[in-house]
């Protein structure tokens, strides 16, 4: 057998629940006291260790608010269901969200699932690219007429992230050092998370700024979020509308999260 060959059945073979008998028909034990089977379990074990270790350091309030023996657990079951695909363990993670909604019994556990979702919404901002932010006065530049043309570019690390409320109470208890609350019900909140100045911040959504904020993300011109506001609340005064929509703009450029506002030609 090739070497690349025996390399690829070995990974395959650590990856499975139980070894390739072609994979142990190929190699020898260490010593004559150990058994092909049992030296491989040294390595075979150790990579589901390894991938626990991996998800405890990624979601430490989530494996403090269930405790390590539950927490192994879904590691374990996530792991065999979806095996790593990366050559860097950090990414290993960034499934888990996905995979606790679409999983029983997790699947109808808020605080399991908010925390998920909160962890590796924070993460993947902190880990993003970086830009420069605009300073609003360049908006003063800006032709009156351009306006309902003009899109912007948000920050690479701006997250939107679907949490609840019991999951945040249990994140922010941890990072104060304080006990996690015991877990119960509360309202499905919407976060917006970014990175400025080295440090991650979040915040919750009104249904207004969400709204706007994934207009806008998905490039859409300030024109249509507008629109979309006043179709959202038809009795409000435009004014008021167009007030909303400058308000919710004032506050993306104050918090950092928005590097480039241009209005394409017509």
């Amino acid at each position: 057998m090739k070497l690349a060959d025996l390399q690829r059945l070995f990974q395959d073979s650590v990856l499975a629940e139980t070894p390739s008998p072609l994979l142990l028909a190929h190699l020898r034990p260490p010593t004559r006291a150990a058994s092909v089977a049992e030296t491989f379990a040294v390595y075979h074990d150790g990579f589901r260790l390894r991938m626990a270790e991996f998800l405890a350091n990624d979601y430490p309030v989530l494996r403090e608010a269930i405790g390590d023996l539950a927490f192994d657990a879904m590691a374990e079951a996530f792991s065999r269901a979806r095996p790593s695909t990366f050559r860097n363990a950090r990414w290993f993670g960034a499934g888990l969200p996905d995979f606790l909604r679409a999983t029983p019994p997790y699947s109808g556990d808020l605080l399991v699932c908010g925390l998920a979702a909160l962890e590796a919404g924070l993460a993947h901002s902190f880990d993003a690219e970086d830009a420069d932010a605009l300073p609003i006065e360049v908006l003063g530049a800006i032709d009156a007429a351009d306006w309902p043309r003009l899109r912007f570019g948000f920050h690479p690390s701006v997250t939107l992230i679907e949490a609840n409320a019991p999951a945040l109470a249990a994140y922010e208890a941890a990072q104060a050092g304080e006990p996690l609350p015991e877990p119960g019900l509360g309202p499905a909140l919407s976060l917006v998370a970014w990175r400025w100045d080295l440090d991650v911040h979040y915040r919750a959504l009104d249904a207004s700024e969400e709204m706007a904020l994934l207009e806008a993300l998905a490039g859409g011109p300030f024109g249509d979020i507008c629109s979309l506001l006043a179709f959202a609340s038809p009795d409000q005064p435009a004014e008021e509308t167009a007030m909303a929509a400058g308000q919710h703009l004032a506050r993306w450029f104050a918090d950092g999260m928005i590097v480039s506002a241009e209005a394409p030609p017509e």
